[in-house]
């Protein structure tokens, strides 16, 4: 709030920032674009110029971002980084599953045209996704940490989901993100979000902290010494099973030994 309150000073009008601590609270949803509404009666320009140049600000600044997977050896990632979305390698992990998965020995004769059948196998090709709040990847999008890819979840189906969550460990990476690799259209997604919160936090004075859903896409690969840390969440809610709440008994993986 202080980096923000400082940045955002030489745009304000007379009114400044004791308006909005005068306003009282308002009956606004956290995420609602209302909020900037609210900024515009404090700002000497208008409110979309100065998104746009905290957007042009943005790109010098580093995020802390999360990637959530499910690895047996997170110091891969620390070693390699993320790779972005490839169908082929993909592929020769959903066989690789199949072969050592005796659950799943009933997919070995038709994996091949399983594969060959799968009408999306270029989602997200050259893409990977990093998220602002990591609460996401544990309260909404749990999926990723407790079945792994997407993809290779769309091709195996439901009938594998036992035979995933007792591959490897659900982890969490911490990267640190160079805000200039991500697209000027998402920056200013982000600019917006800050004024927004920053807006609110001025006017209600909140005592709580929302959830962020904010994703970045990448069409460039994290190199391994972006990644800052890596952790095993405890409980992962479901949401193929009615958000179901699932407590994890491994807590840790080869890399924890080693570390970042």
């Amino acid at each position: 709030m202080p980096t923000v309150s400082r940045w955002v000073r030489p745009f304000l009008n007379e009114r400044g920032i004791r308006h909005l601590q005068r306003m009282g609270e308002q009956d606004i949803c956290w995420d609602d674009s209302d909020w900037l509404k609210k900024t515009q009666t404090v700002l000497q320009f208008e409110v979309e110029y100065v998104v746009e140049t905290l957007a042009d600000a943005l790109s010098f600044a580093t995020a802390r971002t999360f990637h959530g997977c499910r690895t047996d050896d997170a110091g891969t990632y620390h070693r390699i980084g993320i790779r972005r979305n490839d169908p082929a390698v993909l592929a020769d992990e959903v066989r690789r599953i199949v072969s050592e998965e005796d659950q799943l020995a009933y997919l070995r004769p038709a994996i091949e045209q399983r594969l060959r059948d799968f009408d999306s196998e270029d989602r997200d090709t050259g893409r990977l996704y990093l998220v602002m709040d990591d609460r996401g990847l544990t309260n909404s999008a749990g999926h990723y940490l407790l079945y792994g890819s997407e993809w290779i979840q769309c091709v195996l189906g439901f009938e594998a989901h036992g035979s995933l969550r007792r591959r490897g460990v659900p982890t969490i990476l911490a990267v640190d993100l160079p805000l200039s690799m991500v697209a000027s259209h998402e920056r200013e997604q982000l600019a917006k979000a800050l004024l927004q919160e920053w807006t609110r936090i001025k006017v209600n004075r909140p005592d709580w902290v929302p959830e962020l859903d904010f994703t970045f896409c990448l069409r460039a690969e994290i190199p391994g010494s972006m990644i800052v840390n890596h952790f095993h969440p405890e409980v992962i809610c479901d949401p193929f099973y009615q958000n179901i709440k699932r407590r994890i008994g491994r807590m840790s993986c080869r890399g924890c030994k080693v570390g970042p």
